[in-house]
């Protein structure tokens, strides 16, 4: 890829990661007022208990910040922390019943908002987006594990 198309490819990410909301700390895209990183964790926790380490690293965030991030859930009544028996120094965190009810409403509000944001357009555009966003994802994916291997 040229230079050229590089800088515009960047812009555009750029663009899209301010006009999609990423950039708000206090509400998701769609308008859940939670941040990304407290959905995302709400997420790998719903169908499974882990660690605080484990969810770090399935965040792929550093611990003290998932460690933060799991405070804020914790005070909100989203998410459980208990002593681990098997580990006394390892805390386990589950979803709560309002946690389990939350994220199935910001998946419902989720849809609802790319329903908006696609609707207008047709079909076939529709595929070519999904389709450009799957292989952007999985390159970036190659590119990630290349660098920690």
């Amino acid at each position: 890829m040229n230079k050229e198309a590089l800088s515009e490819f960047r812009l555009t990410v750029q663009s899209f990661i301010k006009v999609f909301g990423l950039l708000e700390q206090s509400a998701t895209p769609c308008g859940v007022p939670l941040s990304v990183s407290q959905v995302y964790a709400m997420q790998e926790l719903e169908n499974i208990s882990m660690s605080v380490s484990d969810l770090a690293q399935r965040l792929n965030l550093e611990r003290s910040t998932v460690s933060r991030l799991v405070d804020s859930l914790v005070k909100e009544n989203l998410v459980n922390r208990v002593i681990n028996e098997a580990n006394r120094r390892e805390m386990i965190l589950t979803l709560t019943e309002k946690g389990s009810r939350t994220i199935q409403q910001v998946r419902e509000q989720s849809l609802r908002f790319f329903q908006d944001v696609l609707g207008d357009l047709q079909e076939s555009d529709q595929a070519t987006i999904i389709d450009g966003f799957k292989k952007f994802t999985n390159a970036l994916l190659q590119y990630r594990r290349k660098q920690n291997d």
